[in-house]
This record gives C-alpha cells, sequence and structure tokens, in this order.
C-alpha cells in the first residue's frame, strides 16, 4: 500500500525491564515498511542500558542492517535525573574492554543533568544512556542494533541477566569525548503566528521544534514529514482534506504531498530526511 495523503498513525507500544517504548513512526506501520527513520517515546522509569551503535559500514559487516545514529529531545524529568552522555575523556581500546570486564565502564562515562527541552545529538559511535525518570522522543536511523555495555547487573523476570556485547561494541565506539553540550543546533527564529528551532541536522535526518501560536504554512515536496504532537492541539489543513491534532498524535505526510496548513497553539517536532 503506498501512502497518498496526511494518516494518522497508531503508536505500537513495547514494554521493556526499564520502562516503555512507543514508537510513533516506524517499519511497522502499514504502508511504510522501508521507512528510514524510527522516531518513539521513550519513558524510562530506571536507566537503560549503557549503550553504543554501529555506524552503516560497520552494522552492514556484522549484521547486514542499518547504521543507529540518533537525536534526543527531552520531553520530562524528575528533580535531579541525568543521563550518560560519551566519555569524560579519550581511552585506549584496550582500557574500554577491560572496564566493561570489570563493570567499571560508568567511571569514565560522562554524567549529565537534564532538564526539559535538552537536546543530545548521538551519532554513531557515541556511548550514552538514558537515566531514569527521564522521557524522551527520539529520532533515529530505521534499525534497532544495539551493543550494550553496562546493564547495572539486572535481572529478568527469569531471573537472567541480559547479555553484553562486548566484542561487539569495542569496534563500533569511539573513543573520544562527546560534542560540547546539549542544545538546539540553530537558534529560535520567530515567524508570523509561529517559531521554529533546529534541533539537529545531520546525514540522517533533521528535527525542528515548531511552536504555533495561531498558523503556519508548509510544504512536503522531497522528503515525507513526520509531525509529532508534543502539546496543545489544533488541526492540519491540505489538498485532501482537514484533520484535528491532540497531544499525543504521531501524522505521517508522504513526500511530494505538497502544500499544508497547521492552526491552533501546537507544539510540534517535525522531523524528515
Amino acid at each position: 500500500m503506498r501512502v497518498q495523503g496526511p494518516v494518522k498513525l497508531e503508536p505500537v507500544w513495547k514494554k521493556y525491564i526499564w520502562g516503555t517504548e512507543a514508537w510513533m513512526l516506524s517499519w511497522l506501520n502499514e504502508g511504510l515498511e522501508d521507512i528510514p527513520l524510527l522516531i518513539k517515546i521513550i519513558t524510562a522509569r530506571e536507566a537503560l542500558s549503557v549503550q553504543v551503535h554501529p555506524g552503516d559500514a560497520l552494522a552492514w559487516e556484522m549484521e547486514q542492517g542499518r547504521g543507529k545514529t540518533e537525536m534526543w529531545y527531552v520531553l520530562d524529568c524528575e528533580p535531579g535525573a541525568c543521563l550518560y552522555y560519551g566519555l569524560k575523556h579519550r581511552i585506549s581500546p584496550n582500557e574500554f574492554r577491560k572496564r566493561i570486564e570489570n563493570g567499571r565502564i560508568l567511571e569514565v562515562c560522562q554524567k549529565v543533568p537534564v532538564k526539559k527541552g535538552d537536546v543530545f545529538y548521538i551519532p554513531a559511535g557515541l556511548i550514552h544512556a538514558i537515566g531514569g525518570g527521564i522521557t524522551v522522543a527520539e529520532v533515529q536511523q530505521s534499525s534497532d542494533i544495539t551493543y550494550r555495555v553496562y546493564d547495572y547487573n539486572r535481572e529478568d523476570d527469569n531471573h537472567q541477566r541480559r547479555p553484553l556485547h562486548i566484542d561487539k561494541a569495542s569496534q563500533a565506539v569511539g573513543f573520544m569525548p562527546p560534542l560540547a553540550g546539549h542544545h538546539p543546533m540553530g537558534p529560535r527564529i520567530q515567524k508570523i503566528g509561529y517559531s521554529r528551532t533546529l534541533l539537529v541536522q545531520c546525514l540522517y535526518f533533521v528535527v525542528q521544534l515548531y511552536e504555533i501560536e495561531t498558523c503556519m504554512e508548509g510544504n512536503v515536496t522531497n522528503s515525507f514529514q513526520s509531525l509529532l504532537i508534543l502539546e496543545g492541539e489544533g488541526s492540519l489543513e491540505c489538498a485532501g482534506g482537514s484533520m484535528k491534532l491532540w497531544k499525543g498524535d504521531s501524522i505521517f505526510l508522504p513526500k511530494g504531498m505538497g502544500a499544508y496548513q497547521l492552526m491552533g497553539r501546537l507544539q510540534i517536532l517535525i522531523s524528515e530526511v
């Protein structure tokens, strides 16, 4: 089935040992099996494992799949919440392996306090982990390849520890500290009726935050667009008709759909490739 006009997608819910994910746009949506992005709402009751993802070349070599570069936009967090974002300083591959084996990798991971509205760009190869009490919107390459390096010695319902991936992680990880800062890549630009902020732009996706006060006009030409409604309510108008928008909605606009208008008071993440 080829998607012709705007579609409101049903999230696919997944439950994990640490919390839940709502897959808001993915290959699991009918007609979007080849979509190059995976967009989630991640709610971390406990900390996620410390992990790293491979780039395209290594992912294809080891898993015959895509690499995984991603970004996080912090939607909410408990007071004092933190996450791990890269290394404090450069380490050798040998030290990396030994620290995983000894359960001491957290000692060299950079722990960062978070607040609502923070933005983190996570290129493939950057070690990272979402902390407990944090909810993020995640935009990533359409890949589910994850190499765990630390999991807090947790056990599942069958009293089994999830495996670590020492050999693969050692090939995938970069050993330098992360990019500086956890702020949007661009400034907030005020327009008539709305503002937009470039959160992340990279080879694989562009993610912008739109804060609509009355209305804005958009156009879908060379790429599809994903609209994730973070706050408010309003409507989408296009040649194919109108659609009501509410907080929590995920809207897919297919490539070449053309002009549309958003009206209301809305906060929206718009992602495209």
